[in-house]
């Protein structure tokens, strides 16, 4: 089977010691708490995704201009949509700073702010928690 890979984008935006959220309205993740982002479009570069997603997301963010980490995942068959083929994502992980006014965009249910324990007991995304490893193995060197 053929696997596509998608470049896509993570925003991690910190406020003393705790992460900015958002609970998913769309697929794939609807109901799932997530870090804001999503896909880089055509002739974007994933830093440019990853600001245009922050600002659709949450608001006024202001993404760092290199990823941090970057890693690849699967995205399951049929996630999305039932003809929706199993592929890949290479996700670029960014630090982002609050530059503003902070609220649920149109792809997010509901926004909010979680310490890393807070988040471990909340449903989370695959590649969130993928992410999370890296946060505590950052804060744990």
């Amino acid at each position: 089977m053929e696997h596509i890979l998608h470049k896509t984008t993570l925003i991690i935006v910190k406020k003393g010691d705790k992460y900015l959220l958002i609970k998913r309205a769309n697929e794939p993740g609807k109901g799932l708490w997530a870090f804001p982002g999503g896909h880089v479009d055509e002739g974007e570069t994933p830093q440019q995704g990853a600001q245009r997603e922050a600002e659709e997301e949450v608001g006024e963010v202001k993404v760092d201009e290199k990823p941090f980490y970057v890693f690849v995942h699967d995205v399951p068959e049929g996630e999305r949509k039932a003809n929706f083929k199993k592929h890949k994502h290479k996700c670029y992980v960014f630090f982002g700073k609050v530059a503003g006014e902070i609220k649920a965009g149109s792809d997010a249910e509901k926004i909010g702010w979680y310490t890393i324990d807070e988040i471990k007991d909340l449903h989370l995304t695959d590649y969130t928690e993928t992410i999370l490893k890296k946060l505590n193995e950052m804060n744990n060197s």
